[in-house]
């Protein structure tokens, strides 16, 4: 499956941006090769819009201009007119956007960048779905009301989690789950969700159960699935 376009046109690259400075999505760059990959958390600072003398306005008139939000851990090396991919994640799935990079400044957080509206905001399919396995990592805990369950692994959008035996005729698949705590390492949220599938466990003493989360608040979703990410990325380097 090829990466789709999922946004393009002026009208519509513009509006996405400007509702993403609104809402400070959280954008991250990587750093580094693929053996030893670094990532640092980017928010959308200015949309800055000067109009040409064209009559129609074009992606080159909008400067973007991103500043880190959390000083790195690692010397992050920016330079004028380097090409970056900047990524993101929305709706379940990692978007991104390549950019040219325009000026370069410092601020108390690290390296700071603009550049011109990007052409296009491309979709990896939802193979690229990223999950954290869960079951020993002693930071990522999970409750439904009250009670502590056993997590599978998580992704941005849901978990697979055990349930008893006993909750069997409590738990339907297209049905909402309530009042249920989630924690990973310093992000803590409740949630509800949808129960997408299940099926007897191995052991036959548990179910296994397939969440999407249902978020109260918009930027939850983005945070957990970025958090994901650096998770992912942390084990890898160490492997």
């Amino acid at each position: 499956m090829k990466d789709e376009v999922e946004i393009s046109g002026f009208k519509d690259i513009y509006h996405f941006f400007m509702s993403a400075k609104a809402r400070k999505r959280s954008f991250y760059v990587s750093f580094g090769d693929a053996v030893d990959q670094t990532l640092a958390d980017y928010r959308l600072q200015e949309v800055v819009y000067k109009s040409s003398d064209q009559q129609a306005p074009s992606n080159n008139d909008v400067t973007l201009v991103l500043e880190p939000i959390n000083e790195p851990d690692f010397v992050a090396m920016i330079e004028a007119q380097d090409r970056l991919r900047v990524e993101f994640f929305h709706e379940g799935r990692i978007h991104y956007f390549d950019v040219q990079v325009g000026d370069v400044s410092a601020s108390s957080g690290g390296v700071g960048f603009s550049a011109k509206l990007p052409e296009q905001v491309r979709a990896k399919p939802n193979r690229e779905m990223l999950q954290l396995p869960a079951a020993s990592d002693e930071k990522i805990n999970m409750s439904i009301g009250g009670q502590p369950v056993d997590v599978i692994d998580v992704s941005g959008g849901g978990a697979s989690v055990l349930l008893p035996q006993a909750n069997l005729y409590d738990v339907e698949v297209g049905k909402a789950i309530k009042h249920i705590e989630l924690k990973v390492d310093g992000f803590q949220t409740k949630v509800n969700a949808e129960v997408r599938h299940m099926r007897s466990h191995i052991d036959g003493l548990k179910l296994l159960v397939g969440l999407r989360f249902i978020f109260f608040r918009n930027h939850e979703e983005d945070d957990l699935l970025h958090l994901v990410k650096q998770k992912i990325a942390s084990v890898s380097r160490q492997l």
